[in-house]
């Protein structure tokens, strides 16, 4: 039994339900640093499992009416096949340059929500439309898949301050959307990964058993958590392991 890979599922499996980014943006990192996986088997292992997570979160949310259909249909339209681009892209870029963008992706996010000072009530004082343009949604779709193809990531780290910041979902409407969406589209992403070699069955199925039962209950504990704690709880889980995971990659050897 691979112990190491069952607490990672526990934690991660928690923290993807919770914050709505599916599993992968952190699992890749964590994976990497702490079981030693190759960069591409980091990156290709964790991506099925975020349909298994996103699956369970998805489950909650729907039930409190969180999830914004027209957004999600509007994004599957350019994220769907700009995903399957990304992961193909995988193959052909360098491993120290995919995992120290990982890194950087993870710290970017989390200073969207700090230095931003985001919060609930400051975006609700701005005009967004009540339809969000679909074009906006169409370029955000795709702009957001092609990267997370490349990170073997369902773009829940992207989606859901883009939602917030640009179309001003609150913040658990961002969420509940941003995992349906990860749900949809992680599935092409994992066939590619899968078809190229990059997951390990083994950690995989590790993994999956402590990932089950910590996503449900890290969607429920979402539902009953304030705003303002989640947004400040996203930021500084993101900075504070991006920076860590950025340098440790930055020194290692490939």
């Amino acid at each position: 039994m691979n112990i190491g890979a069952v607490l990672i599922g526990l934690v991660t499996g928690f923290t993807s339900a919770f914050f709505g980014i599916g599993g992968s943006s952190i699992d890749t990192p964590v994976i990497r640093t702490f079981l030693g996986l190759s960069p591409l088997q980091s990156l290709g292992t964790p991506l099925p499992l975020t349909i298994l997570t996103a699956s369970i979160a998805v489950f909650s949310y729907r039930k409190v009416s969180l999830i914004h259909y027209r957004v999600v249909g509007l994004t599957l339209v350019t994220a769907f096949p700009a995903i399957i681009i990304g992961s193909l892209l995988t193959s052909v870029l360098p491993e120290k340059f995919l995992m120290l963008l990982t890194g950087a992706v993870l710290v970017l996010a989390g200073i969207d929500f700090l230095v931003k000072d985001l919060s609930e009530k400051k975006f609700a004082m701005l005009d967004f439309p009540e339809e969000r343009p679909a074009w906006k949604i169409l370029i955000a779709g795709g702009i957001i898949g092609l990267v997370s193809g490349v990170l073997a990531n369902g773009g829940g780290i992207f989606f859901v301050p883009i939602f917030v910041m640009f179309f001003g979902l609150k913040i658990k409407d961002a969420i509940a959307t941003s995992l349906l969406i990860v749900l949809i589209i992680a599935l092409p992403g994992a066939a590619v990964h899968m078809a190229l070699g990059h997951v390990n069955l083994a950690v995989m199925g590790w993994l999956a058993l402590g990932v089950t039962p910590m996503a449900y209950l890290g969607a429920k504990l979402d539902i009953k958590t304030k705003s303002k704690v989640i947004m400040l709880l996203y930021g500084v889980v993101m900075v504070a392991f991006g920076i860590y995971f950025f340098l440790n990659q930055l020194t290692a050897r490939f």
